[in-house]
């Protein structure tokens, strides 16, 4: 059995589709230059809200950058004295988790925000959806110097079926907690 296809049964469809696939690439291009410069400046507003909830007693803050290892890393400092906020990520269940984390100039842990994260619904991710975080408010670093899930011996409370990023908050804010003590030369 034979079949006998023409050519402009071919080309027809091939044309139509490939006008299709062209006037829809152009309009998402359009549409991305419109709103690309809104997006960058509502991640900027965001951030600026971030770094405020978890140093609440900062004025304002300047941007600094330290280089640990050959890394230059970026953190924010309170204008008026009160501390510094810094980002850190650390691999989750379902990817990297960003944390910032805000500590007063004494050393003490002012707040802790998820900032991005790609874990499990109902799960990794009620590190974000609850207060979770809050129970780091108030603590200095451990002797050990690590902050760690009850788990694995520390006082960090995990959330239930979330071990894995409990484990990767607790590192963010342990890192964040080393940043500070390079910044400032100590702490606690």
């Amino acid at each position: 059995m034979s079949v006998n296809v023409q050519p402009k049964q071919i080309i027809g469809p091939t044309l139509r589709l490939f006008l299709i696939a062209t006037v829809t690439t152009i309009l998402l291009a359009l549409t991305n230059g419109i709103t690309a410069d809104k997006i960058a400046q509502n991640q900027i507003e965001a951030d600026i809200q971030s770094r405020q909830e978890v140093l609440p007693a900062a004025d304002s803050f300047e941007e600094k950058t330290i280089t640990v290892d050959g890394t230059e890393i970026t953190y924010y400092e309170a204008s008026n004295g009160a501390g510094c906020v810094f980002s850190t990520s650390a691999k989750g269940y379902g990817g990297d988790v960003v944390v910032m984390t805000g500590i007063s100039s004494d050393g003490t842990i002012t707040g802790v925000k998820i900032t991005e994260h790609s874990e499990t619904a109902g799960l990794g991710a009620k590190w974000a959806t609850t207060d979770a975080a809050d129970q780091f408010a108030g603590m200095t670093a451990p002797e050990s110097g690590v902050f760690a899930v009850e788990k694995d011996g520390g006082t960090v409370v995990q959330v239930a079926g979330a071990t894995i990023t409990s484990r990767a908050v607790a590192s963010c804010v342990t890192q964040a907690y080393s940043l500070f003590k390079t910044v400032t030369g100590g702490g606690n």
